[in-house]
């Protein structure tokens, strides 16, 4: 009988497995006892023992009952490896030594291996000069006892065609691609400059004249791609081939020296005009262009922010010459003082319609005269790809997202785009424009983010907030935040560099997180159709409970709280003040009698004294009592008088605190800034948690149910909580909590948003296609107009990536849009119809994407998964 139980247990055990993919999405398959393949006789033993439940487990009981598959399946990984880690050991001993003495090409004796070829190919002396003709691979020679570096034999020999010319040879230490240091005899010819003939060898020079060191090109793109990914440094490569290749402290220096300065940055550049091709055809697309906003007529969305962590210090040096990327990213300086001064502002960034002080801490008093840049302001798309930057020289002042605004506005009004603006604090620069004589330009609007929307108060959220005005989607505005995650962490590298030098490696940076965004840019179109189409599903469901909950209008609750938003606030003090104090003291009176609170010795005899007192002064005639209908009005207007202003400042300190953390998040920890922000995230607690104190003692009960009888700190420290959304009493005028009604409002203003982003995207899909098409035809044109051989491979070579991108992108976007363009190839070689087969099948699975909002289907597959993953936000 208990073997029958087990076995009925075996066969409906579902595996649940998680497979997750490097952009962080997880894909979820249950495999059942049909899935798993039945053992061989070899591994019937190792089945058993892992599988089949010993005797001891049996004895555990309930410890060996409750163990998830997760952990069995991870058991059983740590058993296999556990049984194979000893041999492979043994094995990485054994190939320490030639396992062959035969040539492995003419099967003679042989001494010579190269690991860059093959780990298990042995040479003789005659087929490695052979194969490895012109090759920068260090083979190791055997010396009947171990393998030793052999550098006989590494030389690098003219190409044809330098007869007739004077060549001579010269010794270069050379770092090559496994980061070995070693001296190579070199043949150079007098018809060009050594760095040239070094390029062909597929060495980069140290210096531009008479290099005496030269680095692997292939080595330092590996270098490039590190610093731009991992953000690694000089010093940082230069120790990781110390100890992977043993070099000595005084080779790691010189390797230091020779690769900080000039040589790395022209070769950042060259390398950067080699893939961009901007040289043989400047129409093409360098990065700086997003495929998927409007070239003409429509609207496009730009999100502005400034980080003031990507500072640098005056003491780093000066620049003799211009950086080499010029302007492509960052605007000129001399543009930027000369708008400065002749637009003054008198409104500052922290003067929202909240009055937030965290700008003061930011801004300090004291003139900052180690540094000659405090920040970088800058722009990007809807789209995340960036626009433009600007050097803050003077603090984060309006001048700057106005300079901003009206570079961008004079792109966009020769081009017909209507210019959609989010910025943290919207409100402040419109007012200044509406301000200004010239006012507020009619092809622009002005929005403010998502998450910074509840640093502002209510009026300001219902008129800027993305998530109410039309033509935004379901854009947060946070994209400038997740860009900074990205960028500040080059700023340990870049304060320490010259004006040249760290415009031009922040330059790289930003074309590096645009070719991030635009190559998965025909997947994140469709994560965010998905998106939208999920959203909207559940703001229909939630308009539906909340009508069924309550029948009314939901659009005009809507209208009334916009009405309501618009008018004037009424006065802080609506009840005289001797009526406000003659009630506090009835209700310590009634209180004490009732015993209700705890008496002290003379409370009672002091309230009585304190009551006559009032009676004669103001002539009561009689005490009011509790049922007293004067009682009942002054107690009601007195509780929501305090209520109110007590629930207000709370929220403003809420909000105060939120925005004190967001900033908090562009500084490194132990900076000094960060040291201030924390202090002041100190005192708002202290402040909010005096608020709820005092709240939380009042003595008499809510007088009205839209105040909680006690605020808990969690909660009051949530900008968003629907307590903060008190307007006033004319939003009472049914039944209908608040609550309800503030979930009807989001709903509705969710639904018309997923519907505006569902219209975005299939402009923004048909906008990406033809992008496609016009550098297709930019690159064919230039094909057709080069005759150098090289160039015209390089146009072709990129013009299969192009065909090859297109394709996919139509494959994608034609089951959503279907007056798409089809795609043209030419050079194309792949089987277009296996290859569309093979896109519809990628298409079809379900897309799982990071967002705060629309991803509880996520969390339900991963509320069992218990591995820690890093979350950055912006």
């Amino acid at each position: 009988m208990g073997k029958a139980l087990k076995g009925t247990r075996l066969r409906n055990i579902k595996i649940k497995v998680l497979r997750r993919n490097i952009n962080g999405c997880v894909k979820v398959h249950y495999l059942t006892h049909k899935d798993i393949p039945k053992p061989s006789s070899q591994q019937t033993g190792l089945l058993d023992s892992t599988l089949v439940p010993s005797e001891q487990d049996e004895a555990a009981g309930c410890s060996s009952s409750s163990e998830t598959a997760y952990s069995k399946a991870k058991k059983r990984e740590l058993n296999a490896w556990n049984t194979v880690k000893e041999d492979m050991l043994k094995v990485s001993f054994e190939t320490s030594a030639p396992i062959t003495s035969k040539c492995s090409v003419c099967q003679r004796h042989a001494d010579y291996r190269c690991l860059e070829c093959s780990t298990t190919a042995v040479l003789c002396e005659a087929c490695l000069r052979r194969t490895h003709h012109n090759s920068l691979h260090v083979p190791d020679k055997w010396n009947n006892s171990s393998y030793e570096p052999s550098y006989q034999g590494l030389f690098l020999y003219l190409p044809e065609g330098h007869e007739n010319h004077a060549v001579y040879r010269k010794d270069i230490k050379v770092i090559v691609n496994t980061g070995r240091l070693c001296t190579i005899p070199i043949d150079m010819c007098e018809c060009e400059p050594e760095a040239c003939t070094l390029l062909r060898y597929g060495l980069w020079p140290a210096t531009a004249e008479k290099p005496q060191t030269a680095f692997s090109i292939p080595l330092l793109e590996l270098f490039v791609c590190l610093s731009l990914e991992c953000q690694v440094s000089f010093e940082g490569f230069c120790n990781t081939l110390r100890w992977r290749n043993n070099l000595t402290l005084t080779e790691v220096n010189a390797l230091y020296r020779a690769l900080v300065g000039e040589s790395i940055s022209h070769f950042r550049h060259h390398h950067f005009r080699q893939r961009s091709l901007v040289d043989i055809c400047p129409q093409f697309d360098d990065g700086t262009t997003c495929p998927a906003c409007p070239k003409v007529d429509g609207d496009m969305i730009v999100t502005l922010d400034a980080n003031f962590g990507l500072v640098r210090k005056q003491s780093s040096g000066t620049s003799l010459v211009e950086p080499l990327h010029g302007t492509r990213m960052f605007v000129a300086k001399n543009n930027v003082q000369e708008y400065l001064l002749s637009h003054p502002d008198n409104s500052k960034p922290h003067e929202d319609c909240s009055n937030s002080k965290a700008g003061n801490m930011l801004r300090s008093q004291k003139k900052e005269k180690k540094l000659d840049v405090t920040g970088v302001f800058g722009a990007s798309c809807r789209h995340e790809i960036p626009l433009m930057f600007v050097n803050m020289s003077q603090g984060e002042r309006l001048a700057y997202p106005l300079y901003v605004i009206d570079e961008l506005l004079q792109r966009c009004t020769k081009k017909n785009i209507h210019l959609r603006v989010v910025y943290d604090i919207a409100c402040v620069v419109a007012s200044h424009l509406n301000k200004s004589g010239e006012g507020k330009p009619p092809n622009i609007s002005l929005a403010v983010p998502a998450f910074h929307i509840y640093g502002h108060k209510l009026p300001c959220q219902i008129k800027y907030s993305t998530r109410w005005l039309s033509g935004f989607g379901l854009t947060d505005g946070e994209g400038m935040e997740r860009m900074w995650s990205f960028l500040r962490r080059f700023a340990r590298v870049t304060k320490e560099m010259t004006p040249s030098h760290r415009l031009d490696l922040l330059t790289d940076a930003l074309l590096h997180y645009g070719r991030r965004k635009s190559t998965d840019l025909a997947l994140n179109l469709l994560q965010k159709l998905d998106k939208a189409e999920k959203l909207s599903t559940l703001a229909e469901e939630d308009i539906s409970s909340v009508i069924r909950e309550a029948p009314q209008h939901i659009e005009r609750w809507k209208k009334r709280e916009i009405e309501l938003s618009q008018q004037k606030p009424k006065p802080i003090h609506t009840v005289s003040k001797w009526k406000r104090d003659y009630i506090k003291e009835l209700i310590k009176f009634y209180n004490l009698k009732s015993g209700t609170c705890e008496a002290y010795m003379g409370d009672e005899t002091e309230t009585e004294n304190s009551l006559l007192n009032m009676k004669k002064k103001h002539r009561i005639e009689t005490r009011w009592k509790e049922s007293d209908l004067n009682f009942q009005c002054t107690l009601k207007d007195v509780d929501q008088e305090l209520r109110s202003q007590l629930i207000c400042r709370a929220g403003t300190e809420s909000r105060e605190r939120a925005v004190l953390l967001q900033l908090k998040r562009k500084y490194p920890d132990g900076q000094g800034i960060a040291i201030r922000l924390s202090k002041q995230v100190a005192n708002s607690n202290r402040r909010l948690k005096q608020e709820i104190k005092e709240y939380n003692s009042i003595q008499c009960p809510p007088q009205r149910s839209i105040f909680p009888a006690t605020m808990h700190f969690e909660e009051a420290c949530d900008p968003s909580w629907p307590v903060y959304f008190c307007l006033d009493e004319a939003i009472e005028e049914d039944e209908v909590p608040r609550s309800l009604k503030r979930r009807g409002i989001d709903a509705l203003h969710m639904k018309t948003r997923a519907a505006e982003e569902k219209l975005l995207v299939y402009q923004e899909m048909r906008n990406v296609t033809d992008h496609l098409h016009q550098q297709h035809a930019f690159l064919c044109s230039a094909i057709d107009d080069t005759e150098q051989p090289g160039a015209k491979a390089a146009l072709i070579q990129r013009l299969r990536e192009l065909e090859r991108k297109l394709h996919e992108t139509t494959v994608k976007f034609n089951q959503h849009v279907a007056d798409i363009v089809p795609s043209t190839c030419v050079y194309i070689t792949t089987d277009n119809s296996c290859l569309s087969q093979d896109l519809q099948t990628l298409s079809t699975q379900t897309l799982v994407y990071n967002d705060d909002v629309g991803a509880s289907d996520c969390d339900e597959e991963n509320e069992n998964d218990n591995d820690d993953d890093d979350d950055d936000s912006n």
